[in-house]
């Protein structure tokens, strides 16, 4: 039978987030009932379906970089998942291929218009870029198709005009972010039998750089690109004129990272306001330092850049991951310091072949069983020193060229989750000698709550009944947290003075870790210093 072939056309589109079967909703193509349907044959459609990516550049020697639009390309949507519908109902799904590519067999049944849907969302590993000011849409590229149709190409476009987005065409966003994300899951896929939870992506062309009262940020004001880990889930910036980060590559794949951390290994770190030469607690260093690492191993490229808006001009930041850090980058290395932390894990994974004092080169697979196993069980903290000692215990690391490495970056020859050999890191920690325990916090304030100075560590062994820790200091704000068998266990930062306690049971002969960190605003010691008081009931 001959079927009027309709005129067919790409649009971008958003899907309801229930299931994997997903129901249309808004305005993608074929939500009418009028038109289009089949004579009951079965009928095989294939394509292609790409994205506009568009390359973030910078430059370390001009410190300028920008979004470079003449040289964007067209790269294909990995192991998207794409659909033929008929209406509102899906007919047949797939995945496109490691080249776009896609072929799915459906019978059209009924009056229905058909289309074809891509979505931004992939199947191994699970990875969907939602709209959190949508009612958490599932981002789509769609087209018109009849049942005479057998080839359907779909593209996203970037949407940029010259100077600013065409608001209708700015549909290769969230497959940017997508296939980024995709690169890094894959990367670790191929070298280790990796199994990753659902993630989800919250982008939106509203999302800005405001912090908003909404718990679940439907108005957009996302405050920045993070990763929570309250709610298992990445945000992305997106609005025009200010910041949008979805073609940032390292900046999407460094939040990627913390989702790893989450939910394959482990992170203790405080979070909070950060910047290069900052002496940040370890904790915080090891995180943002691992998270740009990862970003320039599984990209794979070493300069970093993260794009913005200054003004009306699209401008850039970055550093090399390669490159001896100028004094403003890097001026106070060590174990405090995210910018040592994401050099030192990049040479340890390189080739270092121009670098005296880089002789080693560690596979992708050696760096993941760190992370996801000592990384994971330590005793300790994340810091960098939990992280090289689990390194220097895997089979075919060079002790002696791990520590030549580290002295470059001002870091002792570590040799215990602790930080032992690294007078500095070591001095953080402090072991409890028995319990009950009483002591005076040395903390300097004049810095924010997550730098090194407002932060002190105690480590006590657990006796099998409850204790109760407390921090105390008559005019400042002090908190207290505590961690124990590779998580946190309690935190109280309620009063801005007066005493923090907590409370926990304990298992016997297991170490536990409290921080003690505080809130003056004055650059002095405390006068007095807080009180930290560990009893057993």
């Amino acid at each position: 039978m001959d079927v009027t072939r309709k005129p067919t056309r790409d649009l971008t589109c958003k899907v309801l987030a229930l299931a994997f079967t997903l129901a249309l909703t808004t305005a993608c193509p074929g939500d009418d009932d009028e038109g289009g349907g089949g004579s009951g044959e079965p009928v095989t459609l294939s394509g292609t379906v790409t994205y506009d990516f568009v390359p973030a550049v910078y430059s370390p020697s001009t410190r300028r970089g920008t979004l470079d639009f003449a040289q964007s390309s067209k790269r294909p949507v990995r192991n998207a998942v794409v659909q033929v519908r008929q209406g509102t109902r899906v007919l047949v799904d797939g995945t496109t291929d490691q080249q776009g590519r896609y072929t799915l067999t459906y019978t059209p049944s009924g009056s229905g218009a058909l289309s074809v849907v891509a979505l931004a969302k992939t199947t191994e590993p699970e990875i969907q870029i939602e709209d959190n000011t949508d009612n958490n849409a599932i981002w789509a590229v769609g087209g018109d198709i009849t049942a005479t149709v057998t080839t359907k190409d779909l593209h996203a476009t970037h949407g940029w005009a010259g100077s600013r987005y065409t608001a209708s065409r700015r549909i290769a966003a969230p497959f940017a972010i997508l296939d980024s994300m995709y690169t890094a899951s894959r990367a670790f896929m191929d070298v280790r039998p990796v199994n990753f939870p659902l993630l989800k992506v919250n982008w939106s062309p509203n999302n800005m750089p405001q912090s908003g009262t909404a718990p679940d940020r439907r108005d957009g004001r996302i405050g920045t690109s993070h990763f929570s880990f309250r709610e298992n889930e990445i945000y992305v910036l997106g609005r025009e004129g200010i910041d949008t980060d979805e073609f940032d590559a390292h900046v999407i794949v460094h939040e990627w990272g913390h989702y790893f951390e989450a939910n394959l290994s482990r992170a203790d770190s405080p979070g909070g306001p950060h910047s290069s030469g900052d002496i940040l607690d370890p904790r915080l260093a090891f995180g943002e330092g691992y998270g740009n690492a990862l970003a320039s191993i599984l990209l794979p490229e070493p300069i970093y850049a993260d794009t913005f808006w200054d003004t009306s001009t699209l401008v850039a930041f970055g550093f090399d991951a390669e490159s001896e850090p100028p004094s403003t980058d890097d001026p106070r290395k060590g174990a405090f310091s995210e910018m040592s932390v994401f050099r030192l894990l990049y040479d340890l994974y390189d080739s270092g072949t121009n670098e005296s004092y880089d002789r080693v080169s560690y596979d992708l697979g050696i760096l993941y069983d760190v992370l996801v196993g000592p990384q994971k069980a330590t005793p300790a903290l994340t810091t960098i020193g939990s992280f090289i000692n689990g390194l220097k215990a895997q089979s075919g690391v060079s002790i002696a060229d791990v520590d030549r490495l580290l002295a470059y970056y001002n870091i002792g020859s570590i040799s215990s989750d602790f930080g032992d050999g690294d007078t500095p890191l070591r001095a953080i920690y402090t072991h409890v000698p028995g319990i009950p325990y009483t002591t005076e916090v040395p903390l300097v304030g004049g810095r924010d709550y997550n730098k090194r100075e407002q932060n002190q560590y105690y480590v006590f062994t657990g006796t099998g009944r409850n204790m109760t820790l407390s921090a105390s200091h008559a005019e400042q704000d002090v908190g207290i947290e505590v961690f124990g068998q590779g998580r946190r266990l309690a935190q109280s930062d309620i009063d801005y003075t007066g005493t923090e306690t907590v409370s926990i049971p304990t298992q016997a002969d297991t170490q536990y870790v409290v921080v003690v960190f505080g809130f003056q605003e004055e650059a002095e010691n405390y006068d007095p210093f807080p009180i930290l008081s560990i009893t057993s009931q």
